[in-house]
């Protein structure tokens, strides 16, 4: 359940190739995330991906799980569908092996993973069983296009290679499959512990205390001054309060950097650093956001246009009736601790403008080479090939298709693996 049951139709649907022609028409390929899976729809005359999508939601979750295409009126309704090979736009992206990242990492099949929750694009609550007595919690990411091909290498590589420490949720278990049984096993995704409570933006009836506040910034710092690395997302959504240890946690380095990097210049400056998304500015205006719930300057400008003072000369800020701060500690105290560390960090900031110069960085290969491919009729090397290139060809590929959010929960008996399989239960 989860995310998918309330959405904007562009978090469920992204459309990756749209073309016109007047002998052949108009089309989209659409992934579908709450289904991880790929559909053409076409049409009887031009339309924009408002209208695709639209007329998606109306049909997908009805649609039997083979088909590949369908052509849609202009009112939505379903004048044909296809389930032939030749039909399919899937791609079947590029998947690392375990010899390409650290040894003696640990790692569990997908398999054994069991969806609990579904909590956003490639983003799942699932269970294992680490012992016949235990049962854990964790958060599956990976991908399944080839757009996050580069970014998830980064991200996994960035996040595995922190050292532990009390308020940085780290790497679990990588996950890895294979497409045939006994195959050579890829690493699919990673998991993370799944921490109760919700993020600081979904839960606002928790108490954010003046100790949240100095263990974000002095995490920052760590990761920064220590690590040379960059988060670049420091944001409500990305940070917890473990209820277990009332420690903030930040999470989710997908939009990391190592700082002063110019980026993978051969994947389009993935991980590269963005000044306009350094950690300190972000972490003026989240703070600015919990105390007074005004979201309206992140909301209304591009990073490159924000600016600390926007908000840090302000004489006062407002606390909003609902913001849970500390007891008996006034906003005023929250701003000086805030300030005190951003003049702080004005003084080191031309000390380590390099994620090299950090005394203890961290650093990682690049993206391993991608095989060569059959791809249009010659042999390259890509992040993913045609599903239905594969297909004629008698090659097998990892599947990823599930059940949409509509048809669960599964009845009594049954349980959803992270595979897509539904199994009855043991």
């Amino acid at each position: 359940m989860g995310y998918f049951e309330e959405y904007h139709l562009d978090s469920r649907f992204k459309s990756s190739f749209h073309s016109w022609n007047p002998a052949t028409g108009h089309y989209h390929n659409v992934i579908d995330w709450d289904q991880r899976r790929t559909i053409t729809v076409s049409t009887l005359g031009k339309k924009d991906e408002d209208f695709i999508f639209e007329a998606l939601v109306e049909l997908i979750d009805d649609l039997p799980a083979d088909v590949v295409k369908v052509k849609v009126s202009d009112d939505f309704e379903l004048l044909s569908s296809s389930t032939a090979v030749d039909d399919d736009s899937t791609m079947v992206p590029f998947y690392p092996s375990l010899t390409d990242l650290p040894p003696q990492l640990p790692k569990i099949h997908r398999s054994e993973l069991t969806e609990v929750e579904r909590l956003g694009v490639q983003a799942d609550h699932v269970t294992y069983e680490p012992t016949p007595s235990e049962t854990r919690h964790v958060v599956f990411k990976y991908y399944i296009n080839e757009g996050n091909v580069a970014m998830f290498w980064h991200e996994m590589n960035c996040t595995l290679r922190i050292p532990s420490h009390p308020n940085i949720v780290p790497i679990d278990r990588l996950v890895v499959d294979s497409a045939t049984p006994g195959g050579p096993e890829k690493v699919v995704g990673f998991t993370t512990p799944f921490i109760t409570g919700g993020t600081i933006q979904d839960n606002v009836s928790r108490v954010f205390k003046l100790k949240h506040l100095r263990q974000l910034l002095t995490t920052i710092d760590y990761l920064n001054l220590r690590l040379g690395i960059v988060h670049g997302d420091i944001r409500t959504w990305n940070l917890l309060i473990d209820p277990e240890t009332d420690n903030l946690k930040v999470f989710d380095f997908n939009m990391g950097a190592k700082l002063g990097w110019e980026g993978d210049k051969d994947h389009l400056d993935m991980f590269g650093y963005d000044k306009d998304r350094n950690d300190v500015k972000l972490a003026v205006f989240t703070l600015y956001e919990i105390i007074t719930r005004d979201v309206s300057f992140c909301d209304e400008n591009e990073p490159e246009d924000l600016d600390i003072a926007m908000v840090l000369d302000q004489d006062k800020w407002e606390k909003h009736p609902d913001a849970c701060l500390e007891e008996g500690v006034a906003v005023s105290e929250y701003r000086r601790l805030l300030e005190e560390w951003v003049s702080a960090r004005k003084s080191t900031e031309n000390e380590i403008t390099h994620y090299k110069q950090a005394p203890e960085f961290i650093d990682w290969p690049g993206l391993p080479e991608f095989p060569l491919v059959e791809f249009v009729g010659s042999m390259t090397r890509r992040a993913s090939q045609m599903r239905s290139a594969m297909i004629r060809r008698g090659e097998q590929f990892i599947k990823w298709q599930r059940p949409p959010t509509a048809h669960l929960p599964l009845p009594e008996g049954q349980r959803l693996l992270a595979t897509g399989e539904v199994v009855e239960e043991k």
